[in-house]
């Protein structure tokens, strides 16, 4: 028993000489030289920059940094990574790449400390991205040959069915000898293409206009058109292009009268599941559309997602009252599991100018 009491003593004693160093008087606390840093005006293309921020240990035990946190990709945080006795000072780097983030720049660092009373401190990062001069390849970012191009693609937004639109691109010669524009190769009836120019000099910037006339042709929807620009560019004469657009019908400023009497789009379902089905087989079904309004329903365009659908109806034009069958027929191609493809279909219901049907299948 005594042993026991003299045991327990000089472990208190111990304890008692020891304890001090960690005791609940022991406090951490830190002092920041500043809270932001101002990078100013800094180039896009100058690199990387950096602000430091100092750390000291006001406090009478060891200062840690324990993490860094940045507010976006475009920033990193190094900082000491081991223990600040009191007294002493500690970094915090914050790192800011520039790279393609033109404009303000507004960002923050979490750092994360055992200080008692600043166990997160936040960090702000200010200035502003000044853009890089542009060259030549960023103006002109697709090349094809001596020709450089803005683009590739004649970009049409919508496009009315009864109406002429039209788009550019700019074409730009890098070579040392003029470049003749001939012709470009087939085009579908209502589509063309315009040089501004058939000759393009040497550092010569000219455009080429698309036209997309809706007057010629009766489609509806998404389109996509490539075609091949024909030089004389010795290095690479034919020049791929792309057209990208989508027709729809012009419905205009419907009267109430006219809106009163608009044909009405109707169709008995709006999907079919054929459940599990072997790969490779195939499928078919068929809608019944019905025209509730009072003036004619137009079908003015079947589009498939893919070839594995074909639509196909039986009229395109119903009077008050009439139906139409519409029949799609499914091949059950691809790979083992759940599919499903869509079928558009484009009215002149000016409240359901669109509407889609859907083809489900589990395949096995």
């Amino acid at each position: 028993m005594k042993l026991n009491i003299k045991y327990n003593f000089l472990t208190l004693l111990l304890l008692s000489v020891t304890l001090p160093l960690y005791s609940q008087d022991a406090k951490t606390t830190l002092q920041v030289d500043k809270r932001f840093h101002d990078f100013g005006k800094i180039k896009e293309d100058g690199g990387k920059v950096r602000a430091v921020f100092t750390f000291k240990n006001t406090g009478s035990s060891e200062l840690i940094i324990q993490n860094v946190e940045s507010s976006c990709g475009c920033t990193i945080g190094e900082w000491t990574k081991g223990p600040i006795a009191p007294g002493n000072t500690g970094i915090v780097t914050g790192i800011y790449d520039p790279k393609n983030l033109i404009g303000i720049i507004d960002k923050t660092l979490g750092v994360y400390t055992n200080a008692k009373f600043a166990k997160v401190v936040i960090l702000e990062l200010r200035g502003e991205v000044i853009p890089r001069d542009k060259t030549m390849d960023d103006i002109f970012p697709y090349r094809a040959g001596n020709l450089m191009f803005d683009k590739e693609m004649f970009e049409f937004g919508d496009v009315l069915n009864d109406k002429k639109d039209s788009a550019f691109i700019v074409m730009y010669n890098d070579g040392q000898y003029p470049i003749k524009i001939n012709n470009t190769s087939s085009l579908p009836t209502g589509y063309m293409i315009r040089p501004e120019k058939s000759i393009i000099e040497p550092n010569e910037e000219v455009r080429l206009y698309a036209i997309v006339d809706g007057n010629i042709f009766q489609d509806f929807g998404p389109f996509n058109k490539n075609f091949r620009l024909i030089t004389d560019d010795p290095e690479y004469s034919e020049k791929p292009l792309y057209m990208l657009g989508t027709i729809k019908y012009n419905f205009g400023n419907l009267s109430k009268k006219e809106k009163k009497d608009a044909p009405k789009f109707s169709i008995d379902k709006r999907e079919k599941d054929f459940g599990t089905q072997p790969i490779g087989g195939f499928v078919s079904t068929t809608f019944i559309i019905t025209n509730k309004g009072k003036n004619d329903l137009k079908i003015l365009s079947l589009k498939a997602q893919c070839h594995c659908t074909e639509p196909n109806i039986d009229k395109t034009l119903l009077k008050k009252g009439e139906t139409a069958t519409l029949t799609v027929k499914f091949d059950l191609l691809g790979n083992m599991g759940s599919t499903q493809k869509p079928v558009t279909i484009y009215t002149n219901d000016p409240k359901k100018p669109t509407v889609d049907i859907l083809l489900k299948a589990n395949l096995y």
